[in-house]
């Protein structure tokens, strides 16, 4: 389906919201559910680590919302926990991997 059709049925704050992730080199993966339209996220870390956000509904208060719940120190451990992710990042190197992800985060809530 070509990109305009796909949007005839989008209001602007979702077109624009798209636009501003795509340009943020995060693909985004629209779908319905409960009549409303949401969307998963998808990015990688610096380091490779592959991020998933699903948002439901697909709006910028709830990527906002994800961005101030967004727990470093969380994300290590629990990325820590599979063996060939530990093998590969020390935990220095998951600290700033993260960080810089958070950092990555932060500026496009800004451009909301």
């Amino acid at each position: 389906m070509k990109r305009i059709k796909l949007f005839e049925n989008f209001n602007s704050n979702i077109t624009n919201l798209i636009d501003l992730f795509e340009e943020n080199d995060f693909n985004v993966h629209l779908f319905e559910q409960d009549n409303m339209q949401c969307a998963e996220i998808e990015t990688w870390t610096d380091g490779g680590v592959n991020m998933i956000v699903t948002l439901i509904p697909f709006t910028k208060e709830k990527f906002i919302e994800y961005v101030d719940n967004f727990d470093i120190d969380t994300e290590i451990d629990l990325y820590r926990q599979d063996k060939s992710y530990k093998n590969r990042f020390t935990i220095r190197e998951s600290l700033r991997d993260f960080s810089n992800y958070m950092e990555k985060l932060k500026k496009i809530v800004e451009e909301i």
